[in-house]
């Protein structure tokens, strides 16, 4: 004898609920275009920096090659973090109009979990850039970043 089973539903599943009544998801391309512009801020600080310490590197070599060696991490570590612990923004975040939360209740995220997010992004770009591709797929929208560090990006 067999069983009868329950009709299959052709209804897609719904995404998770939200942290908070009146969020909604940061999409794609506002995240992209925030990211570009991050990006673009953060090779203007290293050049700057750069062009700083090797100037420096005439007067005293040794500290301005590893000033030049540096500034590459000091910006790197320092920007993302800041600007996301701070405000939740960076200022690409801040044009896009995007702003990352804690997923959990949607507050802002700590200093902690930032940089949880930038190791998150490093990953994210060492697996052929999968991780950032994994909005698409993920039905909050969050890369492996957001996963890794406990975030979601919402419309600011």
């Amino acid at each position: 004898m067999s069983e009868s089973q329950p009709p299959v539903s052709q209804v897609a599943p719904q995404a998770a609920p939200l942290p908070g009544p009146r969020l909604e998801l940061g999409g794609p391309g506002a995240r992209l275009m925030g990211y570009i512009v991050d990006v673009l801020i953060s090779v203007a600080a290293m050049f700057f920096l750069f062009i700083v310490f090797a100037l420096l590197a005439t007067i005293l070599p040794i500290l301005g090659t590893l000033g030049i060696f540096l500034s590459f991490v000091i910006v790197q570590l320092a920007y993302f973090p800041y600007f996301w612990a701070k405000s939740g923004q960076t200022p690409g975040m801040k044009l896009a109009k995007v702003k990352v939360v804690r997923n959990a209740d949607g507050g802002p995220i700590t200093a902690g979990q930032a940089i949880l997010r930038l190791l998150g992004f490093w990953v994210s770009q060492a697996v052929f850039y999968i991780g950032f591709l994994w909005v698409f797929i993920d039905k909050r929208k969050r890369g492996w970043f957001d996963l890794i560090a406990g975030t979601i990006v919402i419309k600011a």
